[in-house]
């Protein structure tokens, strides 16, 4: 089938890595590997970040329909799919051009946020509302997803829970130690240490409050030999840096992608991240893709792929004590560590592959009425 691909908050060719453009990606991979021609039906981006901006992006949103209709014309699509929208990046494309092709409007990874009906977001809210009633159906990743769109808008009928996926990423023993050498000379750090990886973006939101805590935890842990490997920037970078003040063995290496970052999840130990208040954080599947046991916070999204003390630990949300003692556990117990590795890379590969991911989509859209 031909499919319209649209998403709201990053489109996946956008220059700026994050976990939104690699998730968008991995659907369009999904998608095309189940026989679908895939069509990114739209650059346009809808997301206000501080709902200062609608009355900018509004009439932006009309011509970018019309931009849109002249794209597809020519080869009509049979099924709109929308990733990603919330009241701040809602879908302003995707239910006008389903109905002028008289198409299904499918939405995947929707987010409604009952609290948002008045205030800055309002317009962006309603929006979403009204896209995600118009969607045929409704693929969730995260169960926290599914209850609110069940219980507020009464859309269980058109609900598809499915598991988060990624693409696997072999990494052979030989690889591992090639990756870690490389970058202990490049950094200037013993290979013969547990070396912990952080990687997320650093702005000035719930992200900065999870670095805080994981700075907290780290100077708490100063007293043992170990590094941290941090991949992210952003506009909280030097606030970020000052919190870790005082701790030797830390790399801040900037916003990594592609192959380096591959580098980095191959050269680790494990991966420490908070993840206050995150859904399913691309950044830690794909550091338990890489076979890197996971010590987070205890999310409903991250519980998808983390069973808690068999490929990683999830601990009590915000609770630095709870964090410290797992994180003290993994650096104190190597063997254990590999155990959880070994764990990860099973678990992935069986439940959270590319394969799987595809076969459950292409299933979702064969439910769909296709024909105008």
């Amino acid at each position: 089938m031909q499919i319209a691909f649209y998403a709201p908050m990053k489109s996946p060719d956008h220059p700026n890595p994050s976990g939104d453009r690699s998730f968008a990606r991995l659907i369009v991979r999904a998608l095309k590997r189940s026989g679908h021609e895939v069509t990114l039906a739209s650059h346009f981006r809808s997301y206000d970040r501080y709902g200062h901006r609608w009355l900018e992006i509004a009439p932006k949103a009309k011509y970018a329909r019309e931009r849109a209709i002249c794209k597809l014309t020519k080869t009509p699509p049979d099924i709109w799919f929308t990733y990603h929208l919330y009241h701040k990046a809602p879908d302003l494309i995707g239910p006008a051009l389903s109905d002028y092709f008289g198409i299904p409007y499918v939405v995947a990874d929707a987010s409604y946020a009952a609290k948002q009906t008045s205030g800055p977001w309002a317009p962006g809210f309603a929006e979403a509302k009204s896209a995600i009633l118009r969607a045929n159906k409704l693929i969730c990743f995260d169960p926290l997803d599914v209850d609110s769109l069940r219980h507020n808008l009464m859309c269980g009928h058109k609900l598809f829970m499915m598991p988060p996926f990624v693409g696997q990423r072999k990494i052979t023993p030989p690889m591992r130690e090639r990756a870690r050498r490389r970058l202990s000379t490049a950094l200037k750090l013993p290979v013969n240490i547990p070396w912990v990886v952080a990687v997320a973006m650093m702005r000035e939101d719930i992200k900065a409050e999870s670095y805080r805590l994981l700075a907290e935890c780290a100077l708490k842990l100063r007293d043992q030999k170990w590094a941290l490997l941090i991949a992210g920037d952003g506009t909280v970078r030097n606030k970020v840096e000052g919190w870790f003040e005082g701790f030797d063995n830390i790399r801040f290496l900037g916003t990594l992608f592609g192959s380096s970052l591959s580098e980095l999840y191959a050269a680790g130990d494990f991966t420490a991240w908070p993840a206050l208040k995150e859904g399913c954080s691309m950044a830690l599947l794909e550091a338990a893709a890489s076979g890197l046991p996971v010590l987070a916070s205890k999310r409903p999204g991250l519980e998808q792929f983390i069973k808690n003390g068999a490929n990683g630990y999830l601990c009590q949300e915000g609770e630095l004590t709870d964090f410290e003692y797992y994180f003290r556990l993994l650096l104190n117990d190597p063997h254990h560590c590999k155990k959880l590795s070994a764990e990860t890379t099973h678990r992935i590969s069986k439940h959270h592959n590319l394969d799987t991911a595809a076969t459950k989509l292409n299933w979702v859209l064969s439910q769909l009425q296709v024909g105008r």
